[in-house]
């Protein structure tokens, strides 16, 4: 009677457990289905939003033809054309283009957001409910040790880049003017990360507008957000004003190094001088195999080639007979550009080069006149105010592509993963 009483249990719980996984699987589908009218309510919506455009833009144009300036009346076929061919994304409008064209995009811009970000809330308020519902099954379910289909249904969700990306659109305020993105991209140094969408010639170049995005790379944390609107800010590529990552900024007005390391250097805190304070810097008597001061970190490897900016506020007395410079490179000795060597005044100097070099530590060094010896040096000091090292030129790793229909294609959050594709400002050739 027992071990009957003890399989009836055990059958029991073996349905309860079976009925609770038809559970999952009844709120999966229930999700999949709301999902799919969604996206079939936002897809018919745009369709309806771009079949209005070209009838606009078909209008507009008959006026324009008629005033007879073919630089009017391109970009409004241009437009056209772009609309008609669902092209992946539709290019900044030329300076040349009329006004009534302009009003026409930005108010079709406008459009599109706001049916994106509706589809965006509907699609994210749909996973929020099957999350707390796949939450409750998964207590209920825990209970009999049958956890593996809620969880396994949670963390689907977790990973679905649809949903990532509505959420990114509400967080983010995601523009629509832009088009469609064609890549993401993170720069080296601060590893900032911007979609990259097409230029207006439906190209990447360095005149395609860039948007911030999530950083994905790593932990995926937000850290911080560029100026750049266009990809030659973003990654300082030549003529174009770069959005700079500051990597150490410090004023050396007191007991504060900022975890400078000294190697055959003496050093003093709180130095005054010609009424300023700084850090005095001078040759360490006696023998050394190294002579400079180190900052760890600071600079990009040669995998990762990038255009660094140093600005110093430095004093070198007059007196001084041999110790005539202050040198900051990326290696001992070697400046990276000019060497700072104004003497009998406080200056603020500002030099730059490419730090190509496999060591990414900053190193901070007196120069000595030719032949001088240590012993020559006696006495002799620089004194360092402050200094600021910034990244003007970036290299830029591919973190994930986008197809022509704007799905996100093969993202990679491990650094060591994505491909080079601009070096030092550059794009490489594909």
């Amino acid at each position: 009677m027992r071990s009957l009483l003890n399989a009836l249990i055990f059958l029991t719980l073996a349905l309860t457990a079976t009925a609770r996984a038809q559970a999952v699987d009844s709120l999966v589908n229930r999700f999949d289905e709301r999902r799919e009218q969604a996206d079939l309510d936002r897809d018919e919506q745009l369709k309806k939003l771009s079949d209005s455009y070209v009838i606009a833009l078909k209008r507009l144009l008959d006026r324009t033809k008629s005033g007879g300036n073919l630089d009017a009346v391109r970009p409004v076929n241009d437009e056209i054309t772009a609309i008609e061919d669902k092209a992946a994304t539709l290019p900044p409008l030329p300076d040349t283009a009329p006004a009534d064209l302009k009003k026409l995009r930005a108010t079709y811009d406008d459009s599109r957001h706001k049916i994106l970000k509706t589809h965006a809330t509907a699609l994210t308020d749909l996973a929020g409910k099957l999350d707390a519902a796949l939450k409750k099954l998964e207590a209920e379910l825990t209970k009999t040790g049958k956890i593996d289909a809620a969880v396994a249904a949670r963390e689907e969700l977790a990973k679905d880049q649809a949903l990532t990306d509505a959420r990114d659109l509400l967080k983010l305020g995601g523009s629509t003017a832009k088009g469609k993105p064609a890549l993401q991209l993170r720069r080296y140094g601060d590893n900032l990360e911007v979609l990259v969408y097409y230029d207006r010639a439906g190209k990447i170049s360095m005149d395609s507008p860039v948007e911030n995005t999530r950083e994905r790379t790593g932990e995926g944390k937000e850290l911080g957000d560029t100026k750049a609107k266009v990809l030659g800010e973003f990654v300082g590529a030549k003529g174009y004003t770069v959005d700079p990552y500051v990597a150490f900024d410090h004023i050396f007005d007191g007991k504060d190094i900022a975890g400078m390391i000294f190697l055959g250097l003496d050093h003093e805190t709180g130095f005054d001088s010609e009424k300023e304070k700084g850090l005095k810097i001078s040759f360490t008597k006696g023998e050394a195999k190294y002579r400079c001061g180190i900052l760890k970190g600071l600079l990009p490897p040669k995998a990762s080639d990038g255009t660094v900016q140093i600005t110093a506020r430095y004093f070198i007395p007059k007196t001084n007979r041999t110790v005539d410079g202050l040198v900051v490179g990326p290696s001992s000795g070697k400046p990276l550009g000019e060497v700072f060597a104004a003497k009998g005044k406080w200056t603020r100097a500002t030099t730059s080069g490419i730090a190509a070099d496999e060591l990414t530590s900053l190193f901070i060094t007196l120069k000595r006149g030719d032949n001088a010896s240590v012993k020559d040096t006696a006495g002799e000091y620089v004194v360092l105010g402050a200094l600021k090292v910034e990244y003007t030129g970036f290299s830029a790793f591919v973190q994930r592509r986008f197809s022509d229909d704007g799905g996100a294609g093969d993202g990679r959050t491990e650094a060591a993963e994505q491909p080079a594709s601009i070096v030092n400002g550059e794009i490489l050739k594909q």
